[in-house]
């Protein structure tokens, strides 16, 4: 069946691709939302083995194999390093995460190719939009200001700042699966995903957002008048709702906290430094920790900062091999924005300074890292097939 109705195979395992990007946009770290991506894994690796026509036309995008050196050596070398962490059977675990995170970034090249890219779009879109308006109704409003959308929606991402990480995500896919699609409508949606990003309070993901969004706009601006418009109408609603609640207020209180808030990330920097210069070349292994109390008497197990994290679990070589993957996926900006990916672009690019102050660290099983680093790699990744327009 494999051999005759490849292209066929192919659409199956990008259906349920797409499907595992809606479900897991909602149901965040669902062993039973996992089992879409496993049965995509498995039929995509099948048609390789089995179809030579589909296996020809993998590794005749030479462009797209070579994008997949570094990420492969990234990953296979803090896999290896379990071997010199206080845990060395963990390797196992890790090689596998490995091979799900190399078979996400194929999957998504595979969908693009076939002209199905706009589909993960729209799935990543309105999978994030429905966690939006679930977490909105579930919420307790007596105290919808105060605990930033904390115990909502029970299979949101468990960290408000990774939920708006999410809102953020989601509205990058929307400008995409828009321009794709001509829907114009679904820009009813936007002001929905941009309130729930401001009710999170988290400062991280909106400056991130708000830097590569501006992208859209300075670089080659090929923007309508329409875009403009539509782009006034949503900031304008939010800003009305802002005033009208008087959450204005915590939200500026929240920002001028954020002079504070950077002593002590820079405390927790430093020794996170300290502890990474111990083992400046290998560093500590995959699953080193902080084990330290700030100046505030917060414990604190994570770096903040996903930089940092590479140096102190990887060392010198870790943290070359991370900024060599994010150094080839800042040179691939060039070729989206040439044919009017700009959208594609500031995906990575919200990523990169998403990440300057989250310090979980980028391997494991599906979970929120999924959709924050490794899908806008993915997306990066994936040199563009034909040009759109904006």
């Amino acid at each position: 069946m494999l051999l005759t109705n490849h292209l066929r195979i192919e659409k199956t395992y990008s259906l349920f691709f797409v499907a595992f990007m809606f479900f897991s946009a909602i149901f965040c770290n669902v062993s039973k939302v996992n089992l879409l991506f496993h049965t995509s894994l498995i039929i995509f690796i099948s048609t390789l083995v089995l179809s030579q026509a589909s296996r020809e036309k993998f590794l005749q995008d030479k462009a797209f194999l070579k994008s997949l050196i570094l990420p492969l050596l990234f990953l296979f070398y803090f896999s290896l390093s379990n071997l010199w962490s206080q845990n060395p059977v963990n390797i196992s675990s890790t090689l596998k995460q490995m091979l799900y995170l190399l078979i996400f970034i194929c999957l998504f090249r595979q969908v693009e190719i076939l002209g199905y890219k706009k589909y993960v779009m729209g799935a990543v879109f309105l999978g994030m939009s429905l966690l939006s308006v679930l977490t909105l109704i579930m919420v307790d409003k007596t105290i919808i200001l105060q605990n930033r959308l904390d115990n909502s929606f029970p299979w949101a991402p468990d960290n408000v700042i990774d939920l708006g990480g999410y809102m953020a995500i989601g509205m990058f896919c929307g400008i995409i699966f828009i321009r794709e699609t001509g829907k114009n409508w679904l820009y009813l949606l936007f002001p929905i995903l941009l309130a729930s990003l401001l009710l999170t309070q988290s400062r991280g993901p909106l400056i991130a957002f708000t830097a590569a969004f501006v992208l859209l706009f300075i670089v080659n601006p090929s923007y309508k008048i329409k875009h403009v418009l539509y782009g006034v109408a949503i900031i304008v609603t939010i800003m009305a709702l802002v005033f009208l609640t008087s959450f204005h207020h915590i939200f500026i209180d929240r920002l001028e906290s954020t002079y504070q808030q950077s002593f002590i990330r820079f405390g927790i920097w430093e020794n996170t430094l300290e502890i990474a210069k111990e083992k400046p070349i290998f560093g500590w292994g995959y699953d080193k920790s902080l084990v330290f109390v700030n100046s505030i008497g917060q414990n604190i197990s994570t770096t903040h900062t996903i930089y940092l994290s590479s140096f102190l679990k990887g060392g010198i070589v870790g943290f070359i091999l991370l900024m060599s993957v994010i150094g080839y996926g800042l040179l691939q900006l060039r070729k989206h924005i040439r044919v009017q990916q700009k959208t594609e672009a500031s995906i990575f690019i919200f990523a990169l300074i998403y990440y300057m102050t989250q310090g979980m660290f980028i391997i494991g099983n599906p979970q929120e890292f999924w959709f924050l680093f490794w899908f806008p790699l993915a997306v990066i990744l994936s040199t563009p097939i034909k040009s759109t327009t904006s």
